[in-house]
């Protein structure tokens, strides 16, 4: 997969190396422009659209808080606190529930077991603000 493939953001060497590093590691991803108004998303990977059921076009743009993939029991609570981990450029551990696209129950975050499916990081770098 070519490097520019999704990334709307002016050509940064920088960024084509953050991309390459995880896409390698198959990584399920976006990157964000923490510069611009609610932090939008610059580029969404395969795998994160495969695991949300989005297509790209779809993501892209939209908040790194993921507001779109809440559903009825993402709690406001644990959504105010991802919120302000991301303004306050601080490292905090929040459980919540996001949901597929296609799927409005339980299971989307969930296996059989009540075990998480997938894991979501949100991580900010003063490097990355080039």
């Amino acid at each position: 997969m070519p490097v520019r493939r999704g990334h709307v953001a002016p050509q940064n060497t920088f960024l084509g190396t953050i991309i390459r590093k995880f896409e390698g590691q198959n990584k399920k991803f976006i990157i964000a422009n923490a510069r611009v108004q609610n932090c939008a998303i610059i580029y969404c990977n395969d795998g994160f659209c495969e695991m949300t059921g989005f297509s790209r076009p779809d993501v892209m743009q939209k908040p790194c808080t993921c507001d779109f993939l809440h559903g009825p029991e993402t709690k406001r609570h644990d959504i105010a606190q991802i919120a302000q981990a991301l303004l306050g450029s601080e490292e905090r551990k929040v459980e919540v529930t996001y949901y597929h696209k296609n799927v409005t129950s339980r299971s989307s975050a969930f296996g059989g077991y009540g075990e998480p499916k997938n894991y979501v990081e949100f991580e900010i770098e003063e490097d990355f603000l080039c």
